[in-house]
């Protein structure tokens, strides 16, 4: 999937999503968010065509049975999406330095551990 041809309102949109911490269907989501709900539903529609949102659930909204919507992706891995491998490396490398508390770096050691023992 290439995420980074996302148009503007795709992005608009999905990033709304990943600001809000629960599935919102899309009259609650072009109401928090004061989008057009036409609009909303066709971008919307296209997300989850797409694999960059999902169906969480279906609940009872007035009379009406409404989709809940999720993002199926973090921004996180469209970031990836975006990067070569050297340049995924390099921004771990980064990451790691930044890294004060012993726990984490532990967790890092140990994650690394298991995928060596995988690659072998």
């Amino acid at each position: 999937m290439d995420y980074l041809s996302f148009s503007k309102k795709e992005w608009e949109v999905l990033v709304c999503f990943w600001a809000v911490d629960e599935p919102l269907c899309c009259t609650e989501f072009s109401e928090r968010f004061n989008l057009n709900r036409n609009t909303s539903l066709s971008v919307i529609r296209k997300l989850v065509n797409q694999g960059a949102l999902e169906i969480a659930s279906i609940k009872m909204s007035g009379s009406v049975l409404a989709r809940r919507f999720q993002p199926a992706v973090s921004e996180l891995e469209i970031l990836q999406t975006g990067l070569t491998d050297d340049q995924i490396f390099e921004l771990v490398k980064i990451a790691i330095k930044k890294i004060e508390d012993p726990e984490q770096l532990t967790q890092l050691l140990n994650v690394i551990g298991e995928l060596k023992t995988k690659a072998s």
